[in-house]
């Protein structure tokens, strides 16, 4: 202990620097090279160099700590000494830092464990992990996701359950699952990386989990209907078999020629091509279904339209005719957009492009030939037989 360094900590100038050095040892920066970085006026760097020495008040030297050191040291005293004095004991701030970084770690470590032992598969739970959901935005928040989506797993898969309606009994909120809240986003990453087993696919299927139609569809492979009466896809003279709505509904339309909106859930229950149903024609503009309907009414061969990017109503029934073994001819507007749908519609097994030589970018420029092609064939036309003489 000094007194005369405790006289010159006392001077603005070696306030300064003094301040500036425990920030610097707390911090665990302690080497004699370290610059204590303060802005010192000619006055301050008077009172500094009282101790420092005349050469290195007259240079443009900066204080290092280990100047200091070597200073105090001439006077019986070390600058930790004197900053406990000053300031009281010095902090750890690497340890605590090391400390507050372990424990968050721990934290992090239990909630994903609650994932895991909710069932969730293991390569659905790395996923995240990697990709940090449970801690997005607020790592404080990751052990109550965790909990909240442990507790949704114990109900899934549902018996068909309105998504609202299973948030409401789970949460009582109705719309914290929804696609824009922070658990619903959560949960259909987590169901669409479980329902792949390779690492690659599941980053992609979660990647693509929040667009409206995908959504639903996972969801749905949960057993969780998601507002599937918004969902539709538009039909004319399409004939459907089965006991579900969508046979009824297409049917009844198909009678009269007259286009129908089919939804999600009609389709969701039993339906098959109807008898003689080998080719269906598909396009992407409901103008070309209302001019058929209008100009060749019931006799128009069957067509859907997916209305711009396919909705899962539209997958439904398409995955399903497809798999009937159906023959699909698809068409949409040769624009950046329509060349998209195209491509993922193309993807069904079986479909083909319809009227690929026809030209013009927008469908409604190759009306006339559509039209022309989805009217029927006209009967063959045998010659009578002669009659005998």
């Amino acid at each position: 202990m000094s007194a005369a360094a405790d006289r010159w900590a006392a001077l603005p100038g070696p306030t300064k620097v003094l301040a500036a050095a425990r920030e610097l040892l707390e911090n665990g920066k302690t080497g004699p090279g370290v610059t204590v970085r303060i802005t010192l006026d000619a006055v301050e760097r008077d009172q500094v160099g009282r101790i420092l020495g005349m050469s290195w008040e007259a240079s443009t030297a900066p204080v290092t700590l280990g100047r200091l050191r070597k200073a105090l040291h001439g006077l019986n005293d070390t600058l930790e000494d004197l900053l406990v004095r000053l300031g009281g004991p010095l902090d750890d701030r690497v340890a605590k830092r090391e400390l507050d970084r372990q424990a968050a770690q721990d934290h992090l470590d239990n909630a994903y464990a609650i994932l895991t032992s909710a069932g969730i598969p293991e390569h659905a739970v790395a996923l995240a992990r990697t990709r940090r959901w449970l801690e997005h935005t607020n790592p404080d928040l990751a052990d109550s996701r965790a909990q909240a989506l442990a507790l949704l797993w114990q109900h899934l898969p549902a018996a068909d359950r309105p998504l609202p309606e299973l948030a409401n009994s789970l949460f009582g909120n109705p719309h914290h699952l929804d696609r824009d809240a922070d658990l619903g986003r959560l949960a259909a990453r987590l169901l669409a990386a479980a329902h792949t087993t390779e690492p690659g696919a599941a980053a992609a299927a979660a990647g693509t989990a929040l667009s409206a139609d995908v959504w639903r569809q996972v969801w749905a492979s949960a057993g969780v209907s998601c507002d599937e009466v918004s969902a539709t896809v538009l039909v004319l003279n399409l004939p459907l078999a089965g006991s579900g709505a969508a046979a009824a509904i297409a049917a009844a339309a198909a009678e009269t020629g007259e286009p129908v909106w089919l939804t999600a859930r009609s389709l969701r229950h039993a339906w098959e091509p109807g008898p003689g149903l080998h080719t269906v024609r598909v396009c992407e503009n409901p103008v070309v279904v209302e001019t058929a309907a209008a100009r060749l009414g019931p006799h128009a061969l069957p067509l859907i339209c997916v209305y711009g990017r396919p909705s899962i109503a539209a997958w439904l029934l398409l995955d399903g005719l497809a798999a009937a073994g159906v023959r699909l001819l698809m068409t949409c507007d040769r624009d950046t957009a329509g060349q998209q749908f195209l491509t993922e519609l193309l993807r069904l097994p079986g479909a083909v492009e319809w009227l690929a030589a026809a030209d013009g970018v927008y469908e409604e420029s190759r009306l006339p030939a559509l039209l022309a092609d989805l009217a029927p064939a006209p009967p063959e036309v045998l010659d009578p037989v002669p009659k005998s003489g």
